[in-house]
């Protein structure tokens, strides 16, 4: 374990960009980092820097701000991008010419805000994340408001719109929380660790 702090403390020191010489990495310099979660193929740590972050140790090393998330909604998010990134998902900013699959950016933004538009009534709605699964041809986003901090998923197979807080988390992330919770509503309270 020590070993692995030390691992990440490296990892941070030189993504944090700290002052300071770099001989001086420690399991505990410069971040005291704090376990929440270990498994044979998973780490998580939280430590302090400018705000509370995570610290992953999983298939490489990585860190992100809590953004009001506990571990176990990091392994929602976790469980979520896992079934996102399975389908080959296309956002707005990729443009596949040729691809008889996938329609044009502009009319998968045209689909995606009239699923916005459909998932939330009577108010002017936001994309702020939108994707399209060219094997289930089926749009995925999520939908915010001017007027609250929450946001919206639809396009979930069988399932209505579904609310998500998390407003300080990306939108990528919120987005993969949903379908974290979404795919445990579907399992059961099965494990997380394991999707």
């Amino acid at each position: 374990m020590d070993d692995l702090k030390t691992e990440l403390n490296g990892y941070l020191f030189l993504e944090f960009d700290v002052e300071g010489d770099e001989s001086r990495v420690s399991e505990d310099w410069p971040f005291e980092l704090h376990k929440l979660l270990e498994t044979p193929d998973l780490a998580v740590f939280e430590f302090q820097a400018d705000q509370a972050y995570f610290a992953v140790a999983d298939e490489g090393l990585n860190f992100l701000p809590q953004a009001g998330m506990a571990v176990e909604d990091l392994l929602l998010q976790r469980s979520g991008a896992r079934w996102i990134g399975a389908r080959d998902p296309v956002d707005l900013s990729v443009v596949r010419l040729g691809d008889a699959n996938v329609p044009s950016t502009i009319e998968r933004r045209r689909r995606l805000e009239a699923l916005g538009a459909d998932a939330i009534h009577g108010q002017e709605v936001k994309l702020l994340e939108g994707l399209f699964l060219p094997g289930e041809q089926r749009y995925l986003g999520l939908f915010g408001t001017s007027a609250s901090e929450e946001a919206v998923i639809a396009g979930l197979p069988d399932a209505p719109p579904m609310r998500v807080s998390f407003p300080l988390a990306s939108p990528w992330r919120r987005l993969a929380w949903g379908v974290g919770q979404w795919l445990k509503q579907q399992q059961g309270e099965g494990s997380l660790l394991h999707p």
